[in-house]
């Protein structure tokens, strides 16, 4: 099963970069999820399920950890994403939050909540710290752009900095940030021992 996992994740990562330098960035069949955020997926679950297998978790748990980890993933973009959406919203007259809205952020905290099942198998270092700073930076590069400019423009931040092509820059400073915070989850997974510990076992 763990072998299995692993195979498929690999062949998602695959098909995410193929389909990401073909152009075809958003994937219909898995509910127009962008090809970014699969290939990021596929490398925290791999790396997520051997960190946590070689803490001591059983097969079985370690996959189901992986999965809710590289969720969390997701959900926490999602949350960033929906929250900045919201405060530019707020620059066009009062916020309101309704009761859906309500219901969508507390779901999303549930879905990234399993990161504290294994916090202590996470090490945030100093390069974890540099790529938070470098998304935020992009984050702001974003909003000072116009968040989100190819998503409504009737529903942005006053642009501050201006560009001859907001549509592309604004898709690649989303997908930019989304690989950013994935690197960070790799991070907190210290890829290195995952390294490590798969040439140990093919010396084996």
């Amino acid at each position: 099963m763990v072998l299995g996992s692993y195979v498929a994740a690999f062949i998602v990562f695959l098909a995410s970069v193929v389909l990401t330098i073909e152009g075809r960035l958003w994937v219909s069949q898995v509910g127009d999820v962008s090809s970014v955020s699969l290939a990021s997926v596929s490398v925290i679950y791999a790396l997520s399920q051997d960190r946590f297998r070689s803490v001591g978790y059983s097969q079985m748990k370690s996959i189901v950890l992986a999965v809710l980890f590289a969720n969390a993933f997701l959900q926490l973009y999602e949350l960033i994403y929906g929250l900045t959406f919201g405060l530019s919203g707020a620059t066009s007259g009062p916020p309101s939050v309704s009761g859906t809205e309500l219901r969508t952020f507390l779901l999303w905290v549930i879905m990234i909540s399993p990161v504290l099942l294994v916090h202590e198998h996470l090490r945030f270092k100093w390069t974890s710290g540099g790529l938070l700073i470098l998304l935020a930076s992009v984050w702001v590069a974003w909003i000072l752009y116009g968040f989100p400019q190819y998503y409504y423009t009737g529903y942005a931040f006053p642009q501050v900095l201006t560009t001859s092509d907001s549509f592309h820059l604004s898709l690649w400073l989303n997908f930019g940030s989304k690989a950013i915070l994935a690197a960070l989850f790799v991070s907190l997974l210290e890829p290195s021992n995952a390294l490590n510990r798969l040439m140990a076992r093919r010396s084996k």
